[in-house]
């Protein structure tokens, strides 16, 4: 066991309050011993229930630290410590190759002025997220179902590209107060058309026909939805719905621009319906991103603070708001809030990828290596086709020292990459994530190629240009991944001080002077 190992053994326990109960309890037994002994031999007590006290006291000692493992005291009482337990109570079922499966695709936009993409993607994007909290259905994630070679490829190249047996196609057309919305249902093996069905209804209905077409599909694919809770949408203003979704679409591309652009949607969305909840968790998003990745500023976690708390108070019974409050008090370094709410969006969601992936971001930040692998490895079952989780997994058996283990997952990492350049020959995080996990089983050539692409494609993303660092870290090229890694921090925008600490690609660096001024830049 190394030193690593042990360190997050001892944090467990301080963090559990096992320690604590340790000292107190012996320190209690002594004051018994001492009081018991001056009392025995006031009244005369035999000397044997000295001895049976000892040994009460050596038996109860072993109990009260299983205890205080299990247990921890909040001020609504005493409670079941849920550290350590979430991967074990919450299920995620491995849906069989044979079992339903279903690609979402954006609708087409075929309105007038062909300038309704976006509505059209929210709206598909919508009837994803729904449709992948079945338990029993698979759901290609938007990653992948969203990519433009997957729209323009035909129904067996998706079955192919996405592993899914069925795919659901629409066209949408919204004109003022009116919508025609057109769905297939699609068998991706022949091309058999399952199921079809044509909406023209008022634009405030449009939460009827997005429900009207979960329903028709769960019943064609004869899948039941009887497990999971039913959260109706919240009915808002039309004109709010539609930038909300337009928001959603920026939000999605990952960019610090189109990040500011969704957060001004989002805005626009709450100053027309201020008790929107998931308008809210979004803009909540937008905040906490940039704090992660682009720019760690007060401002920005002040406000992702802010905005997550009025998210939990219009929307508790949804997982995003807690997983956007739990992203926030990660960066506020106030981690057993940050576990408090990323548990309970699992509770709520137990196929939220998000939640799963934040929480075990935030346990890296923590220390706790030994946590974060299990969460990591439970958001990689809920999304098969993310690389992140899987190439992060390696990141933290190398800082173990298992190596076999770090080597196994770095393969698996490599061919997710792999199946997401399939997809998308430009996807820059692919490319950057996946090349240091090519150094790393000793493809250096191709490695170099892929980091090179990536950092000239996204010269302002701060987490490929810090990815850049550690490759080069990795590769041993000092200079350049010092160049990396100051350029990350003074022409982009800073990144976590407490995952750089725990980043063990940083190690071959991380005693050079250049290195020590530039960390001292990074806030505290």
């Amino acid at each position: 066991m190394n030193k690593l190992q042990l360190k997050d053994i001892w944090s467990q326990l301080e963090k559990r309050k096992v320690v604590r109960v340790a000292v107190a309890y012996l320190i209690f037994s002594l004051l018994l011993i001492l009081v018991g002994t001056i009392a025995f031999e006031s009244f005369g007590v035999p000397s044997f229930v000295l001895s049976l006290l000892l040994v009460a006291i050596l038996l109860g000692f072993p109990v009260a630290l299983v205890l205080a493992w299990v247990y921890e005291i909040t001020p609504e009482g005493i409670r079941k410590d849920s550290a350590g337990d979430i991967e074990s109570i919450t299920e995620v079922e491995d849906i069989p190759d044979d079992g339903p499966s279903l690609a979402v695709l954006p609708f087409e936009d075929v309105s007038e002025n062909g300038d309704q993409d976006y509505f059209c993607e929210g709206l598909a994007e919508e009837i994803l997220d729904s449709l992948r909290k079945i338990p029993n259905l698979r759901v290609a994630s938007r990653v992948s179902s969203f990519q433009p070679s997957v729209q323009k490829s035909n129904f067996r190249e998706v079955g192919r590209k996405l592993k899914v047996k069925t795919e659901l196609r629409g066209t949408c057309r919204k004109s003022g107060e009116k919508v025609h919305i057109g769905v297939q249902l699609i068998d991706t093996s022949d091309g058999t058309l399952l199921w079809s069905e044509q909406y023209a209804r008022p634009l405030k209905e449009i939460f009827d026909i997005q429900e009207d077409i979960e329903t028709a599909v769960l019943k064609t694919l004869n899948v039941a939805n009887s497990h999971m809770p039913y959260t109706p949408r919240q009915h808002v203003d039309p004109r709010a719905y539609d930038l909300f979704l337009h928001g959603l679409s920026c939000f999605a591309k990952r960019t610090t621009q189109d990040n500011v652009y969704a957060r001004q949607l989002f805005k626009q969305a709450i100053d027309i319906e201020p008790e929107f909840g998931r308008a809210w968790a979004s803009l909540a998003y937008t905040y906490g991103y940039s704090y992660m990745y682009f720019n760690a500023t007060d401002v920005n976690l002040a406000e992702a603070k802010r905005t997550s708390k009025q998210a939990m108070k219009l929307a508790p019974g949804l997982a995003e708001p807690h997983v956007s409050s739990g992203i926030a008090c990660c960066m506020d370094q106030n981690y057993t809030k940050a576990q408090d709410e990323f548990e309970k969006a699992i509770e709520l969601d137990p196929k939220n990828f998000r939640a799963w992936y934040f929480y075990g971001r935030a346990k890296v930040q923590e220390g706790d290596l030994p946590r974060a692998l299990k969460l990591f490895e439970r958001a990689s079952r809920i999304r098969p086709d993310d690389f992140q989780s899987v190439l992060l997994q390696a990141q933290l058996y190398t800082s173990l020292g298992q190596k076999a283990r770090a080597d196994a997952v770095t393969r698996e990492g490599i061919e997710r990459v792999r199946a997401a350049l399939e997809l998308n020959s430009n996807d820059n995080r692919a490319l950057n994530m996946g090349a240091f996990a090519l150094l790393r089983m000793g493809q250096e050539k191709e490695a170099k190629n892929w980091m090179s692409n990536s950092l000239k494609n996204a010269p302002m993303d701060s987490i490929i240009q810090y990815n850049g660092a550690c490759f080069y870290s990795l590769a041993g090229e000092t200079q350049h991944a010092l160049d990396c890694l100051e350029h990350c921090l003074i022409k982009v925008g800073n990144i976590n001080r407490e995952w750089l600490e725990h980043d063990s690609d940083m190690d071959n660096i991380r005693d050079h002077p250049r290195f020590k001024e530039i960390i001292k830049n990074f806030p505290e």
